[in-house]
């Protein structure tokens, strides 16, 4: 930044700032910290001059500016800041502030409440301890500032004075800025760096749990002169929250793919399945571990459960809690990064279709058949979340707030839905909570790899499943849903049932319902159902392409199981191959390609609950009797509201010509067979293989479709 010297008199005292950047740009002011000047605050200044007019102010008494008569208090600061802003004119301009120009900051703002549009505090100060250990921390963070900060400090010490230094210390460490914190009602990010020794992690959570709209990031592995020490890090942090470009999916300080996306979950198991089988392999460890590791993983698995029951729920607490990203990082998670990965699956060549859309495993098939690739809208972003328990929905909701905010401020193409499901998701939900979140522009990495792969008249295909749920609604694109698709309605999570109240009693909670936040609307349903903003984006993209554009619509994620299973049925015939041996998928417990090498026709459906066992009961009933069926059950862990028992399974089984056998799964453990996790592909893997069928082709695809009449499925 090049910046030049601004000089204002502001009762009767000559206040110096230094400015730069657009004269156009919104308007940010730079508060420092103790003794120290706008000199202080440059760094970071350089880094926001590009996107924001920064007026880097120097309080009086420090740096250039003329000093009072005595060293003010922090109130008396604020007094000062907020005179400094009417005299040069600023209009609510943004506050970035640093240490005790944070106490400088919350004062101005609870003392008037529209000067300022929001603020960014950078290590606010102080938490009670004593002058001592505040020192002392002080020193010991200060090995982790750049060594040229010494310097700046020394001179600016020396410009003041240590008696106005010593005495404005003293005004900090007797104001309690905790007390100012609720009358601000304007937006505030409170930012850490990681390796902060005078804030905390539990004081920055006190101070952003106390403002009305809070909310943090952590910068890691940094220490408490951010502005000074870390200003790009700093910078790609706060810039979307003071209404600057994100940082951009390259930036250095984005995290990686694999350290934000959800390893054990729908969409990445359908999208890892699908590109597995274009690969022409399978999927070992549901594709979360390399494949060398995958082996030894699959083996060590089923050692849990040797453990005792109660043990073996809480590894698989911790093991979900393990991928779970802290929510001060969340700021940092960037959708074109997942996007990337995701693309990054598949091989680069030509197709003559692909599927994007709904999540669903029926899809996941029907791509391996056509040999196309399926991305699906939604993916999961599994965030720590330990403070709150299961069956606390309100706190669910307040705590994930600040962190789905600041995501969605780095994240502008997207929507997020905060998912809190007790029943199903009881195991995980103690160390973590679910982020959904849905993209509804196709972004540079969807596209690029759909044009580079997808000939002039190829087809795009999208899945759009029309399943709703009631929400929360906290912003356009921000939804919280208490509870989720599967064992029971939407209803019965919000008014409760006798069932209810017995899995309530069963796990020792006393309350015999959940007390839920007040729905004001639905939304698509957070893990199945599809956004119709991104609609647009393909519908563009398909005509300035030249795609043939074709929507499967299905009311429920299982609608396309017993179409996609007829499917395989009709196409294996006309290879001239068996298609009498089924294998019931459940969840995310799949593998296209498996399935096509050992002749199985595929069932999914989403999990081992009553409605998915009766949808499997009504395809039975209405298809061809089958010689061999297969299944296996995904393991939620816990006998939740609507889990069907292995000896409903057992029955279905029952309905087997000749052999109805579970696969990888010991129904004896149903729900806590953790072990299927490993056996599942080992036992499928073990089967005998055959050469996969050549590929359907999209004509034959457009030929079955038209011999169906199905009401719960539209293809237009």
């Amino acid at each position: 930044m090049s910046a030049r010297s601004s000089w204002t008199r502001v009762d009767g005292r000559r206040v110096h700032a230094r400015v730069g950047g657009p004269d156009d740009a919104p308007v940010v002011v730079l508060l420092h910290g103790l003794g120290v000047s706008s000199r202080y605050m440059l760094p970071l200044a350089r880094e926001l001059a590009p996107h924001f007019r920064v007026h880097a102010v120097d309080l009086p008494g420090f740096g250039r500016s003329e000093p009072s008569s005595e060293p003010l208090d922090v109130p008396g600061l604020a007094d000062a800041l907020l005179a400094w802003i009417d005299a040069v004119g600023l209009d609510a301009p943004a506050l970035v502030a640093n240490s005790i120009g944070c106490q400088v900051a919350v004062s101005a703002m609870a003392r008037a409440r529209g000067a300022v549009s929001r603020a960014v505090l950078v290590g606010p100060t102080f938490d009670g301890r004593g002058v001592a250990r505040q020192v002392g921390s002080l020193l010991l963070t200060g090995l982790r500032e750049r060594p040229a900060l010494a310097a700046v400090i020394a001179r600016d010490y020396a410009a003041c004075g240590l008696r106005r230094v010593a005495r404005t210390a003293r005004h900090a460490f007797a104001h309690r800025i905790e007390e100012d914190l609720p009358a601000i009602t304007r937006p505030v990010l409170v930012v850490r760096g990681g390796r902060d020794r005078v804030v905390p992690q539990g004081w920055a959570e006190e101070v952003t749990a106390a403002l009305p709209d809070g909310r943090l990031a952590v910068v890691p592995g940094q220490g408490h002169a951010l502005n000074f020490s870390a200003p790009g890090p700093l910078s790609a942090a706060i810039r979307p929250f003071l209404g600057g470009p994100p940082p951009g999916p390259d930036a250095p300080t984005t995290r990686p793919a694999t350290a934000s996306i959800a390893q054990f979950d729908s969409a990445t198991a359908f999208l890892r399945g699908t590109a597995a089988a274009l690969h022409g392999r399978d999927l070992p460890a549901l594709g979360a571990f390399s494949r060398p590791l995958a082996p030894l993983v699959e083996r060590v698995v089923p050692a849990v459960n040797l453990l005792p029951e109660r043990l073996r729920e809480q590894v698989y607490r911790v093991g979900s809690g393990s991928e779970a990203a802290p929510p001060g990082e969340l700021h940092a998670v960037n959708a074109e990064v997942l996007a990337r990965w995701m693309v990054g699956q598949y091989p680069r060549r030509e197709f003559p279709a692909a599927i994007v859309g709904s999540s669903n495993g029926a899809l996941a098939h029907l791509a391996a058949a056509v040999g196309i690739p399926y991305l699906p809208q939604t993916f999961l972003l599994p965030v720590a979340q330990p403070q709150v328990a299961p069956d606390d929905p309100r706190h669910g909701l307040a705590a994930g707030t600040g962190p789905g905010r600041m995501l969605l401020d780095a994240n502008p193409d997207v929507a997020l839905h905060h998912m809190h499901d007790p029943n199903q998701d009881r195991l995980s939900l103690a160390r973590m909570t679910y982020f959904r979140i849905k993209r509804r522009r196709l972004g540079p990495a969807f596209t690029d790899f759909l044009t580079e792969t997808l000939p002039r008249g190829a087809t795009l295909l999208v899945a759009d499943c029309r399943l709703r749920w009631p929400v929360t609604r906290l912003g356009d694109r921000h939804v919280f849903q208490f509870g989720a698709w599967g064992g029971m309605p939407a209803e019965e999570f919000r008014t409760g049932s006798p069932r209810v109240a017995d899995y309530l009693r069963r796990y020792g909670v006393d309350r015999r319902s959940w007390d839920p936040p007040p729905v004001d609307g639905d939304a698509p349903e957070a893990e199945w159902g599809f956004d119709p903003a991104l609609s647009d984006d393909l519908s563009e993209l398909a005509r300035e392409r030249g795609w043939r554009l074709r929507r499967v619509t299905f009311d429920e994620p299982a609608a396309l199981s017993p179409l996609v299973a007829e499917l395989y049925r009709w196409w294996y015939r006309r290879r001239g191959r068996p298609e009498d041996r089924l294998l019931v998928e459940s969840f995310v417990l799949l593998d296209p390609h498996l399935v096509l090498a050992t002749g199985l026709v595929p069932y999914w459906s989403e999990f081992a609950v009553e409605p998915s066992a009766d949808a499997l009961e009504k395809y039975l009933d209405g298809t061809r009797p089958y010689a061999e069926i297969l299944l296996t059950l995904f393991q939620h862990g816990t006998e939740g509201v609507g889990v069907a028992p292995a000896d409903r399974w057992r029955e279905l089984l029952g309905r087997a010509g000749t052999r109805g056998a579970f696969l990888g799964v010991d129904p004896r453990l149903h729900p806590r067979d953790f072990g299927s996790f490993g056996r599942f592909h080992r036992q499928l893997a073990g089967m005998a293989r055959h050469t996969p069928p050549a590929p359907l082709t999209l004509d034959e695809l457009d030929q079955f479709v038209a011999g169906r009449r199905d009401e719960a499925i539209t293809w237009e």
